[in-house]
């Protein structure tokens, strides 16, 4: 179990994530072995290891958020009803449920990389397919992570069906930019610290100065924001020129970041306020790109922000900038969310 400050409202909002994530998880996978007859099954096959876990994080919440234990059965109910509803699921021959990552030894694909519940069921040919379930739960209004990936491998990785030799130039030029405006930083900050940059962040900076951005001073704030602006707009600028050289294609390798790398997945995304359900939202591959005509508009980056922005008819995809952990490496990911109008 990792160590968590609870002093430290960022790290604390982090960790919480990933419990009520992986309780979520576990109840509404529960919820759904019930009503297919299968919930002993289902709780047979944990793990114990994923057992053990879950009495953790179940412990550990009813110590810091004794009213998200509460909610969250509740709102893990909620979502299986809606699903059982909205997809019909009493159609299937379902013979087993599983949370996917914990249960089950899976491959490479995005397929499963993007699958939190996979349902396995027969049709009547006998053939054996799978439901796979991408589950989200999210603050209302909020954006819905789908990708996270590091920046010196985003473009390699995400948009490797155009001409590689000239992707392998734009990393490149996007990698130069990241260490460049890394060491622009690191000789700023210090210097506000009438210190001597060596190239690195190292005990003299530790032992005076968070490696947070939110808890430093708004000068030495404002610097550090600068530099992840700085990768942004670089970013953008490369994101542009790929959209000119061919705008299909383009478009084409953002499905996996809006967290469709596979046309299967189906995204379901629990939304509350205060864990007061608001709406749960059911979406397909063909319900998120269908209407869009593979026409996108990529948005001028805002001042400051460390994020871009593409549209897709009803869908914003946002791409942000952030610290892998802490600003004092040059480590930075790539977060991925999207906001779908109603």
């Amino acid at each position: 179990m990792k160590n968590i400050d609870y002093s430290n409202q960022m790290q604390k909002e982090a960790i919480l994530n990933e419990w009520k994530g992986n309780l979520f998880e576990f109840l509404v996978t529960q919820g759904l072995a019930a009503k297919c007859s299968l919930e002993s099954d289902f709780l047979f096959n944990l793990p114990a290891e994923f057992k053990s876990k879950l009495g953790s994080y179940e412990e550990l919440m009813r110590t810091h958020e004794p009213k998200l234990l509460i909610k969250l059965p509740v709102l893990a109910q909620k979502t299986v009803e809606e699903l059982w509803r909205s997809l019909d699921l009493g159609r299937y021959n379902f013979s087993q449920w599983n949370v996917i990552g914990k249960m089950v030894a899976t491959n490479d694909s995005e397929l499963w990389n993007e699958t939190d519940i996979v349902g396995s069921y027969s049709e009547d040919s006998g053939e054996r397919k799978k439901l796979a379930l991408s589950l989200k739960l999210t603050k209302d209004h909020s954006y819905i992570n789908t990708k996270s990936a590091g920046v010196k491998s985003f473009l390699s990785k995400y948009f490797d069906s155009f001409d590689s030799a000239k992707i392998e130039l734009m990393q490149q030029n996007l990698n130069h930019e990241v260490d460049e405006s890394f060491l622009a930083m690191g000789h700023r900050l210090y210097q506000l610290a009438d210190l001597e940059f060596k190239g690195a962040f190292d005990s003299r900076w530790s032992d005076q100065y968070s490696e947070l951005p939110g808890e430093l001073e708004p000068a030495m704030r404002q610097i550090v924001h600068e530099n992840y602006h700085r990768v942004a707009l670089k970013l953008s600028g490369l994101l542009h020129e790929l959209k000119i050289t061919d705008e299909q294609l383009f478009f084409e390798s953002l499905y996996a970041l809006c967290g469709f790398g596979h046309a299967d997945i189906v995204q379901v995304n629990c939304f509350h306020q205060d864990y007061e359900l608001s709406e749960v939202t059911i979406k397909s591959f063909e319900d998120i790109f269908k209407s869009s005509n593979k026409v996108c508009a990529l948005m001028p980056i805002k001042d400051m922000a460390s994020s871009v922005e593409v549209v897709m008819g009803a869908v914003t995809l946002q791409i942000r900038v952030k610290p892998m952990n802490k600003f004092t490496t040059a480590a930075y990911k790539i977060n991925c969310s999207i906001k779908v109008k109603a």
